[in-house]
Order: C-alpha cells, then sequence, then structure tokens
C-alpha cells in the first residue's frame, strides 16, 4: 500500500491538473483522510520504538525506490511528507479561495476544508513534526527543516481560515510552543467578536501560556501579549469580564500583571464607546477605578511596601506601570464619554468608594465634580496614588489631569 501510495503523491507532485482536481473535489475524493493517513504510516516509521515488522516494512520499501533511482521517487518518506503537506496547503488555498461565495455559516460546516482537515488527525501530525517531545512522541531523527517549514504554513494556514480551530488545538496543545505561537498571529487577525464565550476561552488559556512560557521565551511572550492586546481592543465587555475574574486581589505570588495592563490599556485605543456597550460605562468605570486603587493596596508613601492579609502586594515597578495605565484610561473615558459629566461623577464617586456597586447608596452630601463629599474623597484617593510614586511624571502628570476634572476646573 505504501509502494502505491508513493507513486500516487509523486504523481499528484509533478502534475498541476491532478493537484487543482484534488483540491476541487476534497469533499468527494477522499484526498484528505488518504493523504493524512499516508503522513501517519510515514511518521510512523521514525519514531522511536516502532514495531519490528514496521520498521522492516520502511526499510524495504525505501530499498526499492533506492534501486529505481529515479529523482521524482525518493527513497526516503520525508519528501513524500513534504508532498502531502503541500497538497494539505493546496486544498486550503482553493478552499480559501472559493469560500467568498458562501454564507458565513457555510465556512463551519462539516464539508469544510479546515474542518475536515483537523478532524482527520492533520494538527496531530503537525504537533508530531513540530515538536514530537511536546506531541508525546519520540522520532529518531529530527524532520528536515524545509519540512518543519512547510507544517508551520500549514498550520498557520489552517489556523488562517477557522478561528474555532485555532481555539481547539491551543487548549488542547499546550505545551506545543509552535502552535501557541501561530494561534497567537492567527487570533490577532481575526479576534473572534462574533464569539465572546470563545474570546474568554481564548484569553484565559492565553494567560496560562503566557506565565507558563513567558519568562523563558521572551519572543513567544509578546506574541500572547499582541494577541491578548487584539482581543481587549475587540470589546469593552471583554476587558471588563477579565479585570473582574481576573482581580489583582487574586493574584498568585510571582504571577505578572502585563495581562491587567494591556487590558486597561486596550481602553484608551478606542476611538469611541458605543451605544451597544452604553448601559454597561457605569459598571466599567467602577471597575477601572477599583483596579486603580487595587494597584496601590500595601503600598505606602514613596512606594513602602506594607503588609496586607490574604493578598499579594505588587512591586513598585509593576504598580506604577498599572497605574499609569488606569489613569490614562480614565482620562481617555472621559474625553469619549457619550454623556458628560457621566462618567466624571461615576469616577468621582468610585474612587471616593471603592468596591461599592455602582447602584449603591450615595455619600452624604454633594456627588458632583467640584465639591461634596464624592469629590473631597476622591480627591484625597487620587492624591494618595501620587503620594506612592512622587518620581514617575507619567503618573504626576495624568494625575495632575485627574484632580483638574474632579475639582471642576
Amino acid at each position: 500500500a505504501e509502494l502505491i501510495q508513493r507513486l500516487g503523491f509523486a504523481a499528484i507532485s509533478s502534475s498541476a491538473q491532478l493537484r487543482l482536481q484534488v483540491a476541487v473535489n476534497y469533499a468527494d475524493n477522499s484526498v484528505v483522510p488518504v493523504t493524512i493517513g499516508f503522513m501517519q504510516l510515514l511518521l510512523q516509521a521514525h519514531e522511536a520504538g516502532v514495531s519490528t515488522l514496521a520498521a522492516d516494512r520502511a526499510q524495504a520499501t525505501e530499498a526499492i525506490f533506492r534501486l529505481l533511482g529515479d529523482e521524482q521517487l525518493p527513497a526516503e518518506g520525508w519528501p513524500y511528507v513534504l508532498i502531502c503537506l503541500e497538497v494539505c496547503v493546496h486544498v486550503l488555498s482553493h478552499w480559501s479561495a472559493t469560500k467568498m461565495s458562501l454564507q458565513k455559516a457555510d465556512a463551519l460546516n462539516a464539508r469544510g476544508a479546515p474542518l475536515l482537515l483537523a478532524q482527520g488527525g492533520l494538527v496531530d501530525v503537525l504537533a508530531e513534526i513540530l515538536d514530537p517531545k511536546a506531541a508525546g512522541v519520540e522520532l529518531r531523527e529530527k524532520p528536515p527543516p524545509q519540512v518543519v517549514q512547510r507544517a508551520t504554513e500549514t498550520l498557520q494556514a489552517l489556523f488562517e481560515q477557522n478561528g474555532h480551530i485555532c481555539l481547539f488545538c491551543m487548549q488542547h496543545y499546550t505545551e506545543v510552543r509552535q502552535m501557541i505561537g501561530l494561534a497567537c498571529e492567527s487570533l490577532s487577525l481575526d479576534p473572534l467578536t462574533e464569539f465572546p464565550e470563545m474570546q474568554q476561552q481564548a484569553v484565559t488559556q492565553l494567560v496560562g501560556s503566557f506565565e507558563k512560557f513567558a519568562v523563558e521565551d521572551e519572543r513567544l511572550g509578546r506574541r500572547i501579549l499582541r494577541a491578548l492586546t487584539v482581543l481587549f481592543e475587540s470589546s469593552y465587555r471583554l476587558v471588563s469580564w477579565f479585570l473582574t475574574h481576573h482581580g489583582l486581589s487574586a493574584l498568585d505570588p510571582g504571577q505578572s500583571t502585563d495581562v491587567h495592563v494591556e487590558a486597561v490599556r486596550a481602553v484608551a485605543r478606542a476611538p469611541y464607546w458605543s451605544a451597544e456597550d452604553a448601559p454597561m460605562l457605569p459598571d466599567f468605570v467602577a471597575l477601572l477605578a477599583r483596579t486603580l486603587l487595587d494597584s496601590i493596596e500595601g503600598l505606602g508613601e514613596g512606594g513602602g511596601a506594607l503588609a496586607v492579609a490574604g493578598r499579594r502586594v505588587l512591586d513598585l515597578t509593576e504598580a506604577e506601570e498599572l497605574v499609569a495605565a488606569c489613569v490614562t484610561s480614565a482620562l481617555h473615558l472621559l474625553l469619549i464619554d457619550p454623556a458628560p459629566p457621566s462618567v466624571l461623577r461615576v469616577l468621582a464617586r468610585s474612587l471616593a468608594r471603592p468596591g461599592a456597586p455602582e447602584s449603591g447608596p450615595e455619600p452624604s452630601g454633594d456627588a458632583s465634580p467640584g465639591g461634596g463629599a464624592s469629590s473631597e474623597l476622591a480627591v484625597n484617593a487620587v492624591m494618595r496614588v501620587m503620594q506612592v510614586f512622587p518620581s514617575s511624571d507619567r503618573v504626576q502628570m495624568n494625575c495632575q489631569h485627574l484632580l483638574t476634572s474632579l475639582l471642576g476646573e
């Protein structure tokens, strides 16, 4: 069977017409299961601990093709793996070119090329090529660079065509760094804006990957943060969900605040606050204020750390980064307030009574900016932030702007 398959795929590789026919009729001509099954057979021969029978069969096949001495029919198995990967890419490329005429829902149906390839086991094959150890496989020899490169391109093409597959693979291959990196690139292009629950799953998975790999692989860490940034910028609701369910008080010792910083910074990059998101604005502003004050919890005047029972006190450097992002985003929300001065009033109340629900009772006194109990307490809260970071120019400057708004000047 392997001998016939080698001949068949060599013929496909040498004929543009055959490649086109295979790609056009992929759903009916069984090219997907045949191609993936052939790759699995070829890779099995390179696995450590393969059975004697399988090893002998592979050696016999290679001996036959070595005797033929035909450049179009290599003896080793890796060139045929490369051909199979090219067939998969060709199928994906053809499907991508024709899907523009399909309804959006059709891109996720059972006959779509990405779904057929993924269900057929293509991702398992790619994981074995890209990172055998992380995929739980031991190969006797490393795949040739051109095979690894083509496997990377195949996985990238697969992810770009279907964000659902991208998320699924990221969740099930948590140790394969190349897969995480390519998933980040895919999510940066398609942040799954129409699927809020999937966005939350993606953020959860990316946060876990960031904590696992960022220290020893800075490049991958940057790619993860870039993907998270795109996700957060695509949805205020996602930012709100993250800050609510991943509060600073729940941070483990040594856990980074980089993701929190990116979530807060995303707010400052939004050009406007949409009417669709308007009802959540008061709670969102309150959440931002709480994040700001939580950032300096346990930090005394001048940045000295104080003991706080039951929670971690942030390092001064990471606290300054997060505070700067919070104040910048608060100022931006004041600028894009769809119904001013509603954001300013909510911000004053939230800074005056951190942690209280936005629908709770007002503190005594006039709550309007420029005077009253809320404004005075809010000013005191901002002044405390400034005292914690006396040498941070950006915190001092932005807090001054915030004080100007709170005092109604």
